[in-house]
């Protein structure tokens, strides 16, 4: 049976199967792996879409437990940075290595060649647009003159540049309104998919994971008060309002848990924990393979964050039962779909007052797990199935426009 089950729309397993066969698609991801939002994101549509296609990856390196069911293609990198520099080498060999055999490209990536393109992050060009005044001309200064900046500018460009048969997923409204005012595309090109919660997943470590066991593996005592945040991009995600909220917290059994990479600056901010007095407070645990024990062990989760489409983390941490602090759109895109009383929902993330003040709310235990209690039977709701159909659908579309030639 196909993943799509509206019977108004034609499917694309509907017509595969006319031809007699699944489509033979090409996933563009430069790590397959699943310590990221995005690269997750990739894994769990690509795990669903592989039941009925012939699924391959495209990636520099992936992780080896998650190669079961596809095919792998290792996409070369021959330097280890910067950044920018293995976009547009991850470009430029994916063009070469993906043949006419495939049905259809679907890139994670910047990259110049796509059918379907799925939307992560918001535009680049965007940070320089919004800018003001002498600061806007400064900005866009530094960028033209910059190698990096032209080339996320360039690749952004033809990214959005409309062709024949491309269409884009974006992981929220939010995210498709940044490249609609960014762009100019049409609406009509769109297909949004929400990312979803691994339910099999969550359940097994509901019941593997001893939560006292988890707790003190993160350096947590029994009488601790646990707050967890999980993000890469420290800043991005709101770390410093967190760490400023938690200063204003009296209460010192109120521990924090931080989870990432941070980018490489994880140093700087123990040193802003340490200025802050709050060193026996946080734990900075780095990145981790299994996301889930982190949550069990909460007590709250919060995730502040300034720009983020739509982070998963928040709605993991609810179907696993913790209550949830996270901003409201625009800054996050998953306050779409998840209502005040269901989480608590930060008017302004930037302001560590708003943030002190969900953090006391929740340490109440009968309204934390009241809000908890919603947060699950919402989560609940939220399936990477929807979000495989939604892919399906957009695929389907792409094709019929291949086909009528536009």
């Amino acid at each position: 049976m196909s993943i799509t089950q509206r019977s108004d729309k034609k499917t694309v397993s509907g017509w595969a199967l006319n031809k007699g066969r699944g489509l033979k698609i090409a996933v563009l991801i430069r790590n397959f792996v699943v310590t990221g939002g995005a690269e997750r994101y990739a894994f769990q549509v690509a795990r669903l879409l592989a039941e009925t296609h012939e699924v391959h990856i495209f990636c520099q390196t992936f992780g080896r437990e998650l190669a079961t069911g596809f095919t792998i293609h290792r996409v070369p990198k021959p330097l280890p940075g910067p950044s920018f520099l293995n976009q547009l080498i991850f470009s430029h060999y994916c063009k070469r290595m993906v043949d006419p055999s495939f049905d259809i490209i679907q890139s994670h990536e910047r990259v110049g060649r796509f059918d379907l393109q799925n939307i992560h992050c918001p535009c680049y060009r965007g940070f320089l647009t919004r800018a003001k005044g002498i600061k806007k001309a400064l900005l866009w200064l530094g960028e033209l003159t910059s190698p990096r900046g032209l080339a996320y500018l360039g690749l952004e460009k033809n990214q959005f540049n409309p062709r024949p048969g491309r269409r884009y997923i974006a992981d929220s409204a939010m995210t498709q309104d940044d490249v609609i005012e960014n762009y100019h595309l049409s609406p009509d090109l769109f297909t949004i998919a929400y990312p979803g919660v691994d339910f099999n997943a969550i359940d097994q470590a509901m019941d593997r994971v001893n939560r006292d066991q988890a707790r003190a593996e993160l350096g947590l005592k029994p009488e601790d008060l646990a707050i967890v945040f999980v993000g890469t991009e420290f800043k991005r995600k709101g770390l410093d309002g967190l760490l400023a909220a938690l200063a204003l917290v009296d209460d010192k059994r109120v521990k924090l848990v931080v989870v990432g990479g941070g980018g490489g600056d994880i140093e700087t901010y123990r040193r802003m924990a340490g200025k802050l007095a709050l060193t026996e407070r946080v734990y900075f645990a780095g990145l981790l393979p299994d996301i889930y024990p982190c949550y069990i062990a909460a007590d709250i989760f919060c995730l502040p964050t300034l720009a983020d489409p739509c982070p998963i983390a928040p709605i993991e941490a609810m179907a696993c039962g913790t209550a949830t602090i996270m901003s409201r759109v625009p800054f996050c895109g998953t306050a779409e779909h998840v209502k005040d009383n269901e989480a608590v929902i930060l008017d302004d993330p930037r302001d560590p007052e708003e943030i002190r003040a969900a953090i006391s709310r929740l340490l109440d235990p009968d309204e934390r797990g009241k809000i908890a209690e919603k947060g699950k039977k919402t989560a609940r709701k939220i399936t990477w199935q929807a979000a495989a159909a939604a892919t399906e659908e957009a695929i389907s579309l792409a094709l019929a426009d291949r086909e009528k030639g536009r």
